[in-house]
């Protein structure tokens, strides 16, 4: 039952942060949203907003961009609005400085059944791991990071069609029906804590740039789960002729060529095959460097002599 006694201050950054703002507003008294700061980008210096800012200001949220959690005034203006709650999606670790504002504490929602999966992208190596399941976890914020006691969890199987941007959708909508009940248990004292057990921890770091690289040396399955992970955004990668070529869709195809790995060869009118370690990968949507996203039809339209070309 929503609650508008209980004063929430939400902070999040991505589109994985948004369902879990409106559910928040929608069952709590929120008093503001913390975002970081509008950035000018590209030539004109056009100035770009999260899409939680974006979102915020479409419903007339009150706004505080964070940009040094450590300053005075930012902390002192979180104090004046007497939170019971922070809510946590998809943003920066907090500073000790700030979990001692609130009254009843931070809950984080992470996107994974903690304790596997700590760390900026569970969601990516979930998928890279050719995970079968994963899930949702509230928790209630300490100073080192995923590490607290878990209030709530919700299992999310994971579909052999799911990527990143679907799993992502999933998940991020699992999350905003679970923070209600979070934070009521929480307000009422209610909740049955759980306290993590680091002997099951497994860890998801940040994915570097290198980490986007396709090796055809490889399993075919491997390097699916690779597409999936990376797909639609930033994008798994190899170089046709010295140029990068993203690949966002493939599916694995039980066949081995006498071609050596990372050669092309099969090309028909709507794909085209590429020889791994062991099966081939059939290419159904790419993105040439300088070009847009499409699908191998087209990409095969308007490239010559694609077959028997290497990918590096």
């Amino acid at each position: 039952m929503p609650n508008k006694q209980i004063n929430i201050i939400f902070f999040g950054n991505t589109n994985f942060s948004n369902p879990t703002l409106l559910a928040c507003n929608k069952n709590f008294n929120l008093k503001a949203v913390v975002t970081n700061k509008s950035k000018k980008m590209g030539r004109g210096q056009r100035i770009l907003d999260t899409p939680v800012m974006t979102l915020a200001k479409e419903k007339s949220f009150k706004v505080i961009e964070g940009e040094d959690l450590n300053d005075k005034s930012f902390i002192n203006e979180l104090k004046n609005l007497n939170p019971d709650f922070f809510v946590v999606v998809a943003y920066r670790i907090l500073p000790k400085s700030l979990l001692k504002i609130p009254k009843f504490g931070s809950i984080n929602i992470h996107s994974s059944l903690l304790p596997k999966y700590r760390g900026a992208a569970p969601i990516q190596h979930a998928l890279l791991n050719q995970e079968k399941l994963t899930g949702i976890s509230t928790f209630l914020i300490e100073p080192k990071v995923d590490t607290g006691k878990i209030i709530d969890q919700f299992k999310v199987e994971i579909s052999p069609e799911d990527n990143y941007g679907s799993l992502s959708k999933k998940l991020s909508e699992a999350g905003a029906e679970l923070i209600e009940s979070s934070v009521t248990k929480c307000y009422t004292n209610s909740a049955d804590l759980i306290k993590q057990n680091d002997s099951e921890a497994t860890l998801a770091p940040k994915i570097l740039k290198d980490d986007l690289k396709i090796n055809w040396n490889q399993d075919s399955k491997v390097i699916l789960a690779m597409i999936k992970a990376f797909s639609p955004t930033p994008g798994a990668f190899t170089t046709i002729n010295s140029k990068r070529l993203k690949i966002f869709k493939a599916e694995v195809i039980d066949c081995n060529s006498n071609n050596d790995v990372g050669v092309i060869y099969n090309v028909s009118k709507n794909y085209f095959d590429v020889q791994c370690k062991h099966n081939s990968l059939r290419i159904h949507r790419t993105q040439l460097e300088g070009k847009k996203v499409m699908d191998s039809k087209d990409f095969i339209l308007g490239y010559q002599n694609l077959g028997s070309s290497s990918l590096l």
